[in-house]
């Protein structure tokens, strides 16, 4: 038997107008780079860093004042004597060679300290850059959502008039209303969404960002890529994981010479005086001062410092090679990202062509209503498979440049430019 037609000409062509047009309208896109300096200022964790590269410094200051003199004094009392007796010393270091590597130690230590700092830089613009993309994929499934809300809601209604009329079939309404039901349960969880990654963005940049400004472009267009070894090279020579193990094995290297030293004489300049209660000769020196320490427990330390030292070097190892597959792996996933974002715009324009397709199918009695919706839930599907490629591709792009030691605001400038960007 010839299925009943209960779609006219004109619903039809209403509802596959709702299923092409269902990208959120673009308006003025976020600014994640002015964003990204608001958050320098505000995130509870890169202000956490802050405080302890300040602690870090001062680490440093102390390390590079070995060699200041050092002065002592005291004054006391005893029950036996007739006034106080008063003490000062004063100590020069001339050679010494353990405070020499101290000092020595102080600029790795602040170079590491700088890296650390740099690298929670690039932590924090990761999460803001993901946190932008949790609210543009909410704002985009949502518009799609509210579409296909539409076109289900009408074509419901319809349904229920013509089946009152008796040109049309109950399991035709009772499988729209499903879809219908569905759908509008996910605008809930999308709607909630929304919310909580609205929340997640101003936890870390400070200020509540307007939800309409996180809209993608049609069409996302190519991103100019460096070879391989271009990247490596780079991220090898000036990436802060790399520079960081780098510093460590330095640091490493000059707490074994520390301990070597400990073993030698030290020669300092010495100032004395003292004067004991109830006398009037006061007791003066200035002179050398020569000392020669004899730890037995420190060759013990020895061992463990030689031992940190292959530690901090075959960590390097591990780190360089690393970033080398990492720097790999993302130039590559952004290759190839570019070219999986032009497949899905066809896989896009081959669904709309199919919702036209199966709508004429279904109106020459070809195809079921069933059809029809299939072929409408493909095309959101699509859609929103294409806003996940490419809010992925731009967190690939910031993952290459912080890779290869571009400023964390320079980077997040190219990932935002590329995500919202009109091409």
């Amino acid at each position: 038997m010839k299925q009943t037609n209960f779609w006219t000409r004109s619903a039809v062509f209403s509802a596959v107008a709702m299923v092409l047009g269902t990208f959120a309208t673009p308006t003025l896109a976020r600014n994640l780079a002015q964003d990204f300096e608001s958050a320098l200022q505000f995130d509870p964790t890169y202000q956490g860093a802050k405080a302890e590269f300040a602690v870090g410094l001062r680490n440093v200051k102390q390390a590079q004042s070995v060699f200041f003199p050092e002065a002592t004094f005291s004054t006391m009392r005893l029950a036996t004597d007739n006034g106080s007796r008063t003490s000062l010393s004063v100590t020069q270091p001339i050679v010494d060679i353990e405070r020499l590597m101290t000092l020595y130690q102080a600029a790795p230590r602040q170079l590491l300290a700088e890296v650390n700092l740099l690298g929670k830089r690039q932590d924090l613009a990761t999460r803001l850059v993901k946190a932008a993309n949790v609210i543009t994929q909410a704002m985009e499934n949502i518009a799609l959502n509210k579409a296909k809300m539409a076109a289900l809601d009408e074509q419901a209604e319809r349904a229920r008039r013509l089946l009152s009329g008796g040109l049309g079939t109950v399991t035709d309404l009772r499988d729209i209303e499903v879809k219908a039901s569905q759908a509008k349960a996910q605008q809930l969880a999308l709607d909630t969404q929304l919310l909580n990654a609205l929340k997640q963005y101003q936890a870390i940049s400070g200020v509540m960002p307007g939800a309409a400004e996180f809209v993608l472009p049609a069409v996302h267009g190519n991103y100019p890529v460096q070879t391989m070894q271009d990247y490596a090279n780079t991220a090898l020579r000036f990436g802060p994981s790399v520079l960081a193990a780098r510093y460590n094995v330095q640091i490493a290297e000059y707490e074994v010479k520390k301990i070597k030293a400990s073993f030698l004489p030290t020669m300092s300049g010495v100032y004395s005086y003292s004067k004991s209660g109830g006398t009037t000769t006061d007791n003066k020196y200035v002179g050398i001062g020569f000392s020669v320490p004899l730890k037995a427990g420190t060759i013990y330390g020895l061992d463990a410092a030689q031992a940190s030292v292959v530690r901090a070097q075959e960590s390097q190892r591990e780190t360089e090679a690393k970033v080398s597959l990492e720097v790999d792996r993302l130039q590559a996933l952004v290759t190839s990202g570019m070219q999986a974002l032009r497949i899905q715009k066809d896989a896009i324009a081959a669904a709309e062509l199919s919702v036209e397709a199966n709508t004429k199918s279904y109106q020459g009695g070809v195809r079921s209503a069933v059809d029809v919706l299939n072929a409408i839930q493909t095309v959101f599907q699509v859609k929103s498979e294409y806003v996940q490629l490419a809010t992925t591709q731009a967190e690939n792009i910031l993952s290459l440049m912080l890779q290869a030691a571009t400023d964390p605001a320079d980077a997040v400038s190219q990932a935002n430019r590329y995500l919202f960007d009109k091409k």
